[in-house]
Parts: structure tokens; sequence; C-alpha cells
């Protein structure tokens, strides 16, 4: 609309440009030219005028439209946000249990009460159109961080291998194929874990947006969560630290 008004504005300064060169031209003109002269300015000035007019309703009726769309946008996120944390925190036990998977049992810290993990689990079925839902309406760092989330949870539930990875036993220094397997394998679920726990403040509306990144802190209150002592695996922490300084923490899309 700022260029229209442009074109309006450039229009009628051409045809007053026009209008005064063609009297420059020819100094000898009678009464009834010049009358005829002034009088083609003046309904140059209420044709550009009116479209001047018409362009200002038309823009206050666009800005309108645009203020009532950015209102719906508001009220959606909130209610959107409403649910974001308790969908976070359903991505935060699904990654905690799959991350424990890899662990020998009975290695935890004293007084720990989490249950012992089982079975692999998958997306719960409500986390998609929610994310979706405050994906469509939030900010553009926002977004693609809450994307992030659903990008890694989708990869590493696909790389999900099976029987064939190693469960990791404490205090192992050698790296074998299997065990660097899982050890990828519980970095992934544990920076999926982070990624979430992240979202936190911005879901219950502490945060305008959300991180742009996970550090290696926020992974290893990853593994605390979990109840696992990250010192008793020591080629964990070695790998997590050389990710860590590679910035390799996070998969990357363009690479």
């Amino acid at each position: 609309m700022s260029y229209l008004d442009g074109v309006a504005l450039g229009a009628f300064l051409a045809t007053l440009a026009f209008l005064f060169a063609f009297m420059l031209i020819d100094f000898k003109l009678p009464n009834d030219d010049w009358v005829g002269f002034f009088g083609n300015i003046v309904v140059a000035l209420f044709s550009i005028g009116a479209a001047w007019l018409a362009l200002k309703g038309n823009k206050a009726q666009l800005q309108q439209a645009a203020d009532f769309e950015e209102e719906r946008r508001r009220r959606s996120l909130a209610a959107a946000r409403a649910m974001l944390p308790a969908v976070l925190s359903e991505i935060c036990q699904v990654a905690q249990n799959n991350l424990r998977l890899r662990f020998v049992p009975g290695h935890g810290p004293i007084g720990s009460e989490l249950p012992a993990a089982t079975v692999f689990q998958s997306m719960p079925e409500g986390v998609i159109p929610v994310l979706k839902e405050v994906i469509q309406y939030a900010d553009p760092a926002s977004q693609d961080r809450l994307s992030n989330i659903l990008r890694h949870f989708q990869v590493f539930e696909a790389r999900r291998s099976g029987t064939e990875t190693a469960v990791l036993q404490p205090l192992v220094t050698e790296s074998q194929l299997l065990t660097h397997n899982a050890i990828s394998e519980v970095l992934g679920w544990a920076a999926v874990y982070a990624m979430a726990a992240s979202a936190f403040e911005f879901a219950r509306g502490t945060s305008s947006s959300i991180p742009p990144a996970i550090a290696a802190a926020d992974v290893r209150r990853a593994f605390f969560s979990a109840s696992i002592v990250l010192e008793n695996y020591p080629l964990l922490v070695q790998i997590l630290d050389a990710r860590a300084q590679g910035g390799r923490l996070e998969l990357r899309w363009d690479a």
C-alpha cells in the first residue's frame, strides 16, 4: 500500500510537471486557453485526490484485516501454549525411557524411584497436533526449535536398531562398534530431552522464545533426570565432551 501511495503522489507530481512545462512552452495563450489550462489542473487535482482517498480507504481496510488476523494468531497461540507444557512433559518422559533402555539396571543413584525401562516408546499420538498448532502461530525462532524437536525425535525413532546394539556397562573405556552405536543412541535421546526441556519457559509464558541451541550442561541434566551417573561411564563422557566441543550435540540439517 505504501507503494501505491507513492504511485498516486508520483502521478500527481508528474501531471503538474507536464502542465507547467506545457505552459512554459507557449506563453501566448489567449484568456480562454488559460482558463482551460487551469481547469485541467483542477480536474487533475480532484482526480488524483480521489484516487489517493480511495487508496487510503483500501489501506485502512487491509490494516483492519491484518489487525484482526494478528489478534486471532495471538489467541490461537495462547490456546496452543496452554497445552504445550503437558506435551513437552510427554516428550521428556519418552526420551528418558528410551535413553535408559541402553543402560544396565541397578547402577543408578541411591534413592532413585524411576521405574525400570523395559519397552521402547514411540511418540504419543497427541503430541504432533499440539506442536503443529504452536509451530503455526509462534515466532520464527520458536517455530524452528519446536520443529527441530520433532525432527530429532522422528530420526532417532527411525534409527532404533534393536537388539544388535550393546547395553552400556559401567566403567567401560574401550570403544567397540556396538558400544559406540549405543552411546550415539543415548546421546540422541538425551538431546531430545534437553531440547524439550529448554522449551518449558516458552510454554509457560515466562520467555518470549525458545533458546536457539542446547549446551553440554543441558544434555548432562537429561542423564541426571534419568538417574544415570555419568561418571560411571567414562567413554560416554568422552564422546559427549567431544560432540559439545565440535558443536554436534544436535543433528545438522544443512550438512
